[in-house]
């Protein structure tokens, strides 16, 4: 009875332990990606565009930006080096601009990227292209 009373009394602890440790399990949250495809073009009223596109991606541990610029018109894309912060979340990168550059700064993060130029703040909104 002892042996019965013993084994069933283990099986029981056992249990308890395994339930507590599995309760205390944080949910693996969904795998943050600083790539993507973050744009605020719009049309006018007068049917011009205006705003910015940016496609971010890396190679090889390298970032890249295509960066599409719409003033009036959608201007040719400009791939671009991008230096990233990946842990921060935080990116850099210049275009060119007539005779001159545009430096950019900006922050990564599940909904938008937000880049900073010159004080002015810009924030893209991240786009699922299908």
């Amino acid at each position: 009875m002892r042996v019965c009373y013993r084994t069933v009394l283990c099986c029981a602890f056992c249990l308890l332990a395994f339930s507590a440790a599995s309760a205390q399990r944080r949910p693996q949250s969904k795998p943050f990606h600083t790539e993507g495809v973050f744009s605020n073009i719009a049309a006018t009223e007068g049917g011009d565009y205006a705003g910015m596109r940016v496609y971010l991606t890396d190679s090889d541990g390298q970032f890249y930006a295509a960066v599409t610029v719409a003033e009036g018109v959608l201007l040719p894309p400009v791939l671009v080096k991008v230096k990233a912060q990946v842990e921060q979340r935080k990116i850099e990168f210049e275009i060119p601009s007539g005779d001159s550059t545009r430096k950019f700064t900006g922050t990564v993060t599940a909904d938008a990227l937000t880049l900073v130029e010159g004080g002015n703040k810009i924030v893209l909104k991240r786009k699922c292209d299908d």
